[in-house]
């Protein structure tokens, strides 16, 4: 069995893809849909990362298998791939996450992107009372996570282009530890 990675190119606010699994049959299977915002600090796609020659774009699931391409057409159908692709913007990301009950972290960065630091003031308001209640105290990581938090408030605070350039920075830090710098664009959803 090898695992591979495919990512859906140009990478924005979002990183779409899908880790396969090759049997030594030659059938190829999605296995896990990746999905994750880049806007966000850290994140990893599961499985330890891309495929070993994911800065050339290329798949190597089998370099002696031509018809790789039509089999990974094949396997997604064009349904697992297109639900994944609809959701495109802030709002429709809040709505999955919702869903899916995802970080509670995620929906602040994601109003901030969307241009609603209001919403993601309170949302961090909310985590550092959550943090206080369960009795943070001085060096342990809830104190740390609402020195954090109170970071976070004061440059959500500071306007739009202020968050957009940290927003941005995240993705750049999150686009370079996962060796997608190519496929990558920034454009801000709010100026």
């Amino acid at each position: 069995m090898i695992e591979r990675t495919v990512i859906v190119r140009p990478v924005g606010h979002f990183l779409y893809g899908f880790h396969f699994r090759a049997t030594r049959f030659g059938d190829i299977h999605p296995v896990v849909q990746l999905f994750q915002p880049l806007y966000v600090p850290r994140v990893h796609p599961p499985f330890g990362g891309m495929p070993e020659d994911h800065r050339s774009g290329a798949l190597n699931l089998s370099s002696s298998d031509p018809g790789v391409g039509r089999k990974l057409i094949e396997a997604l159908g064009g349904d697992m791939l297109d639900s994944l692709l609809r959701i495109d913007t802030p709002d429709k990301f809040l709505v999955w996450a919702d869903h899916l009950g995802f970080s509670a972290e995620w929906p602040m960065f994601t109003h901030a992107l969307a241009g609603r630091r209001s919403r993601a003031i309170h949302l961090a308001e909310e985590r550092i009372a959550f943090f206080e209640w369960l009795g943070a105290t001085d060096g342990t990581p809830r104190t740390a996570n609402i020195q954090r938090l109170r970071r976070l408030i004061c440059i959500f605070d500071s306007g739009q282009e202020r968050t957009n350039r940290m927003l941005r920075t995240f993705e750049r830090i999150n686009v370079r530890n996962n060796g997608i710098e190519p496929w990558w664009c920034w454009s801000p959803v709010v100026e």
